[in-house]
């Protein structure tokens, strides 16, 4: 019974020439198979371009962000100076008035008949 088993599968498993269309059919898949890995390399190469891409992008994004900013920045900044000269002007304005007012106050005491004109 042993070598019954044994002699049929053998004959079940002994060595068979491939036929031609066996052949094509290999041959074939694996000519499709190195076309699909050479389209996932360039989908690597791709894919690689659109992070480039990204970070390219948020540089230039971070990069108009900063000038933006800095022209907000400087804007605030002439506007503060020029609330600040104004200012100056004002109190300045308010002691020449305090001067002429006593300039001529110290005059008219001193009995100047011009004093009035």
């Amino acid at each position: 019974m042993k070598n019954d088993i044994e002699s049929r599968l053998r004959e079940a498993l002994r060595p068979v020439a491939p036929t031609e269309d066996f052949t094509r059919r290999v041959i074939a898949q694996a000519t499709a198979k190195s076309a699909r890995s050479a389209d996932r390399s360039g989908g690597a190469a791709s894919r690689r371009l659109w992070w480039l891409s990204g970070i390219a992008a948020s540089l230039l994004m971070a990069a108009g962000v900063y000038q933006h900013q800095r022209a907000q920045r400087e804007v605030a900044d002439g506007l503060e100076a020029r609330r600040q000269v104004l200012q100056a002007l004002a109190l300045t304005s308010q002691k020449l008035d305090l001067a002429y007012e006593t300039v001529k106050s110290q005059s008219s005491s001193l009995g100047d008949p011009e004093a009035g004109a």
